[in-house]
């Protein structure tokens, strides 16, 4: 299941290559602060996030340096509200659009992460940023990282629980456990996306660990936990 682009014609058309060569036209505060976040998600995906700057915004976006300072004041300011729109995409993008606990709960995890597996290419710039930024342990990224992974557990964990209840998910799943192997999946899919494996390889790799880990299990006693 594909994500669906939501963003507005004038964004699109102002954060796209050719458009890097004029002047950007006259839009709200409210457009343009929007414009200038998806533009920071490129910056940011090719230059990283350590060496990403409003000079670099500034010329993907077309328009004055100035402008930038503007809604963004500081490096900071520009970084954290790239990095909430990652997690917001993500979190109501990726997940909560795919969540119906009316379907059995490894359906939903396995939409889930399909949806996760075609955003790296409908939407690099996110997906690309929030590969780095998962891995940016060294850094003040990491505390609002884990905010975002204990988020994304938390709702992960949520539709395990309905599966329990609904006899879809094997009563011995832990779902601490299996909540934070089914996030962690989302790096195992963009290795394998980046790697050249196509969708078809994905989905089944997908359906396997998923449809094998939540509901084949056999009645041997549940490992105890340290």
């Amino acid at each position: 299941m594909a994500v669906k682009q939501t963003r507005s014609k004038a964004t699109t058309d102002i954060a796209s290559p050719s458009s890097q060569r004029v002047r950007a036209q006259r839009l709200s505060p409210e457009l343009r602060k929007e414009q200038l976040l998806q533009c920071a998600l490129q910056v940011f995906s090719e230059k990283g996030l350590g060496d990403g700057k409003h000079t670099d915004l500034a010329q993907v976006a077309a328009v004055a340096v100035p402008t930038t300072f503007h809604y963004f004041p500081t490096r900071e300011d520009l970084i954290n509200a790239t990095l909430d729109e990652v997690a917001r995409f993500l979190i109501e993008d990726i997940v909560i659009r795919n969540v119906d606990l009316n379907n059995p709960a490894p359906l939903v995890i396995k939409q889930i992460l399909l949806c996760f597996a075609d955003a790296i290419e409908t939407y690099p710039y996110h997906i690309r940023v929030w590969l780095e930024w998962s891995s940016s342990i060294r850094d003040g990224l990491w505390d609002r990282y884990l905010a975002f992974y204990k988020n994304a557990i938390r709702r992960i964990k949520a539709v395990l629980n309905a599966g329990k209840k609904d006899g879809s998910v094997h009563q011995q799943v832990d779902c601490d456990d299996a909540a934070r192997i089914i996030v962690g999946l989302a790096h195992m899919i963009t290795q394998m996306k980046f790697a050249g494996n196509s969708r078809a390889t994905i989905e089944h790799t997908i359906d396997s660990l998923v449809r094998g880990y939540l509901g084949a299990w056999d009645n041997r006693e549940p490992a105890a936990k340290p």
